[in-house]
């Protein structure tokens, strides 16, 4: 399996973007256990119109997960190519309907067309719903919200102002699996960028395992 997740993430671009990938779930794990994942997602942004925008692309994640204390959890992930993620989860019900609360900041850098770099600050919050269907699939579901604060290089010959972008949206997916994960999902993201409103469409595939 994560050989086929290597040849679906070849050729992917070198531009950067915001991860919009949830690939978790409410369960946290217990205290000194971990876990190790690779996530492949691809993602189309329409414009207010529906009209498809020509950014079809191909991202993905890799992170590290470890239970801190009982119901806490600490996640470290990378997006490829230039973004960064630490987030904490804490899980309050774990039977056959589990939820979550989590929380988490990213960083990310990248240089737009003109060579203007942005240096952006991003806040996650994250509410993950679990409905178990069977012992070992469960139904998730996830409203989110991602908060960008960017910047640009002070450096650059650029009188552009910063920009405050706010996003708001879901995702819908299954967890297939205990110690080996399998992760397939769906996320949808609305955002406003100046006045601009879009919708980001994305579909991802990501595995889990346990240590």
């Amino acid at each position: 399996m994560f050989l086929l997740l290597y040849l679906i993430s070849q050729n992917l671009p070198f531009t950067w973007s915001q991860s919009y990938s949830t690939f978790d779930n409410p369960e946290c794990l217990k205290p000194c256990e971990y876990s190790i994942g690779l996530g492949i997602d691809n993602y189309c942004i329409y414009s207010s119109t529906n009209d498809t925008i020509a950014y079809d692309e191909r991202r993905f994640d890799i992170w590290v997960k470890a239970g801190i204390i009982k119901k806490i959890e600490l996640q470290l992930i990378y997006s490829y190519p230039t973004a960064g993620l630490i987030a904490l989860k804490y899980g309050w019900l774990n039977k056959r309907i589990s939820c979550a609360l989590k929380s988490g900041f990213g960083y990310m850098k990248g240089t737009r067309v003109g060579y203007i770099t942005d240096y952006v600050y991003d806040f996650y919050g994250y509410l993950p719903v679990a409905l178990e269907l069977k012992k070992t699939i469960k139904l998730l579901y996830t409203p989110k919200f991602i908060y960008s604060m960017h910047y640009r290089d002070r450096q650059e010959h650029s009188d552009r102002p910063p920009r405050f972008i706010f996003h708001i949206g879901h995702c819908l997916g299954f967890s297939i699996g205990t110690k080996a994960e399998f992760i397939p999902e769906v996320n949808w993201m609305w955002g406003n960028n100046e006045g601009k409103k879009y919708m980001v469409n994305q579909f991802g595939i990501g595995i889990n395992l346990r240590l």
